[in-house]
């Protein structure tokens, strides 16, 4: 296998990451927002940060109201300290009850539990979860039960599944990272699973009939959701043999949208400059993506004080062809660096494996295209892509490289 080819599973790998923490991310909203239970986010302080429809109904308050609130003024303060310290220590809590009064009802929650949580900023995030105690308990539903713990065993194997597969991935030489990231994806497809099972704990027999009949579907399409991801990853080892087709440039850019935007700094922003009127052409649409994705990690890399990064698309009429610019404002590149960068190996960057740049440009020059770069220290890149627009047979990907 070669270098090119580790290399592309690395970048294939990082974008499946991202699409599941996307997902994931997505899921969690749908459960909070709708589950019959209320669901409140807070930060260290006490500030509500998010809340459901069921904590708007018992509160009588709209979200707007409640967010940016502080909590106090339905739970007291010693109160959220000693639920928050049950919940650090994993216990559900079930035997704090809690009076909240609104005009011509008098409520009383309970049942709680939750999670504690700190970000990558180090900041502190309770996620609580409980429920109305005035309202009629009823037992869980045992098909539910069956379902979650169905669940479980599947999550289960596919988790050893992916570990097998990282086994395999680590026994190469620059694939330590990959290995990494197969751990890390093996742990977050957890997650779904813990909030889920949280949400299942929850439900009591029957609220309403709809309830049952949603979140069934919720957790059939979790199971979808996890079997998809899984499904991508476990297939990184396999050779593609894609064929090249008839792409729009502008239409392979806007693919990687929710990426970038799921990873983007906020102390970054992308301008993008597309020409509306460019024409098609017949490229490897996959590898292309890959490409693109090296240029823009490079221009994140190199603005972490934060910046711009400009995304350009034209069209040259005299050379027939497509021209893209990916132009950031980072700290530039030395100028005895720049007869270098497209070298196998080379980087300046701790982190790197020298080869994002490399296989950059075999992908160009498997599309018959050039790609220069521009520097300035201080001021900023500029890699230039050229793209010829002439009609080619299939072509299948290389087994040992691009």
């Amino acid at each position: 296998m070669s270098l090119e080819k580790i290399v592309h599973k690395e970048n294939k790998a990082k974008k499946k990451v991202l699409e599941l923490e996307y997902d994931q991310q997505n899921y969690i909203k749908y459960l909070l927002d709708y589950s019959p239970d209320f669901q409140i986010t807070l930060d260290g302080e006490g500030k509500i940060r998010r809340v459901n429809q069921a904590f708007e109904e018992i509160t009588g308050k709209k979200k707007e109201e409640l967010i940016g609130s502080f909590i106090y003024e339905f739970i007291p303060e010693e109160i959220l300290k000693k639920l928050k310290a049950e919940i650090i220590q994993e216990k559900r809590v079930k035997d704090i009850k809690i009076k909240v009064n609104r005009p011509g009802r008098e409520l009383l929650l309970g049942d709680f539990s939750g999670m504690v949580f700190t970000t990558k900023e180090r900041e502190t995030i309770i996620y609580l979860s409980g429920r109305d105690m005035a309202t009629e308990r009823r037992i869980l539903s045992p098909n539910l039960m069956k379902l979650n713990e169905n669940l479980e065993k599947k999550v289960m194997k596919k988790t050893k599944e992916l570990k097998k597969v990282q086994y395999q991935l680590i026994q190469t030489e620059k694939l330590s990272l990959i290995g990494e990231l197969v751990t890390s994806v093996a742990h977050e497809v957890k997650n779904p699973l813990a909030i889920i099972n949280l949400i299942v704990q929850h439900l009591e027999n029957k609220y309403a009939d709809h309830y049952t009949i949603e979140k069934l579907k919720a957790i059939q399409r979790n199971i979808k959701s996890i079997d998809k991801t899984i499904y991508r990853l476990l297939n990184f080892s396999r050779i593609s043999h894609s064929l090249f087709d008839y792409y729009n440039i502008n239409e392979i850019l806007e693919k990687l949208e929710p990426i970038l935007r799921h990873f983007l700094p906020e102390n970054i922003k992308i301008i993008k400059k597309y020409d509306a009127k460019l024409p098609q052409g017949w490229f490897d649409s996959d590898y292309l993506e890959q490409a693109f994705l090296n240029l823009i990690y490079n221009a994140l890399r190199a603005m972490k004080d934060g910046g711009k990064l400009y995304i350009t698309t034209s069209f040259d009429s005299t050379r027939k062809g497509i021209i893209m610019k990916f132009e950031d404002t980072g700290v530039g590149i030395p100028e005895e660096n720049l007869k270098k960068i497209f070298n196998p190996f080379f980087s300046t960057h701790e982190e790197g494996t020298g080869l994002g740049l490399s296989i950059c440009q075999n992908i160009v020059k498997e599309h018959k295209g050039t790609i220069s770069v521009e520097s300035k220290l201080g001021k900023g890149t500029i890699f230039t892509i050229f793209l010829p627009l002439e009609k080619r047979k299939e072509k299948k990907r290389m087994v040992d490289g691009i």
